[in-house]
């Protein structure tokens, strides 16, 4: 008896999925923003985490990884010296100092 429950016990441990760790992240995007005052200034954003808990920012060739935050509305995402929020196709970020408001066109 004893010698069938290390068996059952050890094909189970072997078929058991894989932990979080491992598991494949779930990626949104990469949505493209464009600065309302400067069309040639874009914001490239790819939420990730199936609760969409991290956004990767990129603006003007640097990039930046973001936490989500509290929100009242909308979603946003701060990171040192940067806040991104969004709602729908609107966007407000500020980037070291500078903010910027962004639009999307899905």
């Amino acid at each position: 008896m004893y010698r069938s429950f290390v068996v059952v016990a050890a094909v189970l441990t072997a078929t058991a999925p894989l932990s979080s760790a491992h598991a494949k992240t779930t990626v949104r995007g990469p949505f493209v923003f464009t600065c309302s005052g400067d069309a040639d200034a874009a914001l490239t954003v790819t939420f990730l985490g199936a609760n969409a808990d991290r956004a990767k920012l990129v603006f003007k060739g640097e990039t930046v990884m973001a936490k989500q935050a509290m929100a009242a509305s909308g979603a946003r995402y701060l990171a040192k010296n940067i806040e991104f929020w969004n709602k729908g196709d609107d966007a407000m970020v500020a980037w070291r100092g500078a903010k910027l408001n962004f639009t999307t066109h899905h």
